[in-house]
């Protein structure tokens, strides 16, 4: 494995410069391969925590990440860089378990696999959810993670392009966002007018603690000046910084992770180091090892977390003891608890050019649109598939999925209860697994974002190279229908809306009917992932029977370990945030 550099050619220090040959040379100075922290997993919360570990001029700092450095034009562009189905995205994909709730299909489950990790590949959508998310999460026992706690963080962090300073919005962090109030497309025009007309009020912004419950806007992307993706790799390590920090901060990109070494010794458990590989099985021969004098800190998102975790015998008992894994904690949270924003697609034809399609379909509309891009950074290739958030608490929808507010204070999202659990996702693209070919397409996608149903990630085997076994759990709750009927309901008056006001909008992939069978079968054959895994290794009490946790409130994982987790894995319940959970690490390490 050799260094990779930048493109502006900052070193990124392999496995080989970093670690040392298992069995561990005597001969080499135990220095050259020990560090403070090591940091396993570089996505969106590795990186920020990489940065921050290693301002600490006093601080050594090993970070590693799984898939490759990508910093190439086309990474930074928004349209080319959103699809992770593009034959040489950096993502990892495989199949979960089928799902007997979605009439026995399995579902794809996909992350980023680079520095920047999702963050990476995603829309860039930077929400962080309401008052509310975070306010519940103190309610269940974990003080210090109310919203209050937690705003100067978000503050600290970002940098908004499009919003005045105030006490929520930040003007000199390092991570860039803005907004794009311009929509080209007349369908979200005549979308707008259908919100307006049924009682969804527009917000200025989607982050403000105070938007209301029921609110649209243009959502904050993580975007630069000039328009490209600001994934958390170009935020919190620009090579820049990686130059400067390059004697106390080492980077292995392509590099797996086989399993954290645990010792036991007076009633506690130590996280010591991590054994590592090239991903690259070609050049798997040799195994490297790197020690921590502090912490490991693990933060590989909610399917590796748990997989690692187990692989390094912690976990249920009975799990690992079925694959041959050595029991080190027996952990029963470990892997359980997984939940996903559940996704059901409502599909419309649409003249092609005011679609996406238009793209595939128009070549010469194609190369005028990169051309518009290449020298005014402007026009569609320099905006996010989601032009629009839409929130609704489905308690405020009627049987008929038309809302209805008695007064202003069921709008306040400071109270958990208030929160909205339904997000409409309007794209002018095909968001289903259908082909549709030669036709402009318009989606209304109905998101659950408080969703009751659990799944789990074990271990498929105990080779490390083998993809974690997931289970979604999609609608094992069957209170899960009930928003995502009315969810339906809201779309369709809304589709209906627009087409009575004279866009030509046709049915393509739609329910057959309003009443409950209808929906639920509708729901079933088209449900789908919106890949924001979360709470796999949740934040709560080991000795909670129900829902046993895994880390504590300070992130660091029960059974005496000296080992934080900070992904979204730790999520102790679902919150209606998409891209900026990273900076609730921060409050684990005020000293710095």
């Amino acid at each position: 494995m050799s260094p990779l550099r930048s493109s502006a050619t900052a070193t990124f220090e392999m496995a080989n410069a970093v670690g040392a040959q298992v069995p561990i040379d005597l001969s080499i100075d135990p220095e050259a391969y020990t560090y403070d922290f090591v940091i396993v997993g570089g996505g969106t919360a590795g990186c920020c925590l990489a940065s921050r570990l290693s301002e600490d001029p006093a601080v050594k700092v090993l970070l590693i990440e799984r898939g490759p450095l990508r910093d190439d034009w086309a990474s930074k562009v928004p349209l080319i860089s959103s699809n992770p189905y593009a034959k040489d995205a950096p993502v990892g994909r495989w199949w979960a378990q089928p799902l007997p709730q979605a009439d026995g299909r399995p579902l794809e489950v996909v992350c980023g696999e680079a520095l920047g990790g999702t963050s990476s590949i995603n829309c860039m959508l930077y929400t962080r959810g309401t008052p509310g998310d975070y306010n519940r999460w103190s309610e269940l026992g974990n003080n210090g993670w109310g919203y209050h706690d937690l705003e100067p963080y978000f503050v600290k962090s970002e940098n908004t392009q499009s919003h005045p300073p105030s006490e929520w919005r930040g003007k000199h962090g390092p991570w860039l966002n803005q907004t794009h109030p311009h929509i080209p497309y007349r369908s979200m025009e005549y979308l707008i007018d259908a919100l307006e007309r049924a009682g969804i009020q527009h917000t200025d912004d989607t982050n403000s603690p105070h938007a209301p419950a029921a609110s649209y806007a243009p959502p904050d992307v993580a975007q630069d000046s000039k328009n490209y993706r600001h994934s958390t790799f170009r935020a919190f390590l620009p090579p820049e910084l990686c130059q400067e920090r390059a004697d106390r901060l080492k980077i292995c990109t392509d590099t797996l992770v086989m399993r954290i070494e645990v010792v036991n010794g007076n009633g506690q458990a130590h996280a010591r180091g991590v054994y590592f590989e090239a991903t690259d099985y070609r050049l798997a021969g040799r195994r490297f090892y790197a020690q921590a004098r502090r912490e490991v800190v693990l933060c590989a998102g909610a399917l590796v977390s748990p997989q690692i975790l187990q692989l390094s015998g912690i976990g249920p008992r009975a799990h690992l003891e079925k694959v041959g894994i050595p029991v080190q904690c027996d952990l029963p949270g470990v892997g359980n608890h997984l939940q996903d924003h559940i996704a059901v697609p409502l599909t419309y034809e649409i003249p092609i050019e005011d679609s996406l399609h238009g793209l595939e379909a128009n070549p010469f509309k194609a190369a005028k649109e990169l051309l518009r891009y290449l020298l005014t950074g402007k026009g569609i290739f320099s905006l996010p598939f989601q032009p629009l958030a839409i929130y609704v608490p489905s308690r405020l929808l009627d049987s008929d999925g038309r809302l209805s507010v008695t007064s202003p204070q069921a709008l306040d999202t400071s109270f958990p209860e208030n929160r909205p659990d339904l997000e409409i996702m309007p794209n002018a693209n095909n968001c289903t697994d259908h082909e549709i070919t030669g036709k402009g397409i318009f989606t209304l996608i109905v998101g659950l974002i408080r969703p009751k149903s659990k799944g789990s990630v074990r271990l498929a085997s105990s080779n490390p190279r083998a993809r974690p076994d997931v289970d979604l759990g999609f609608l094992t709750n069957e209170d899960d229908y009930v928003p995502l009927r009315k969810g339906l309901k809201l779309s369709m008056n809304l589709a209906k809306d627009m087409r009575e006001r004279g866009y030509p909008l046709q049915d393509l992939i739609v329910p057959g009917g309003t009443d409950d069978g209808s929906l639920d079968r509708f729901i079933r054959q088209n449900l789908r992932t919106c890949y924001h895994y979360t709470s796999t290794c949740r934040m709560g009490r080991k000795d909670d029977d129900d829902r046993p946790g895994v880390v504590d409130k300070e992130l660091r994982v029960h059974g005496g370990f000296d080992e934080s987790t900070v992904p979204t894995a730790t999520i102790p319940c679902y919150i209606g945030l998409i891209g900026t959970r990273v900076r609730i690490i921060m409050s684990s390490f005020p000293e710095l």
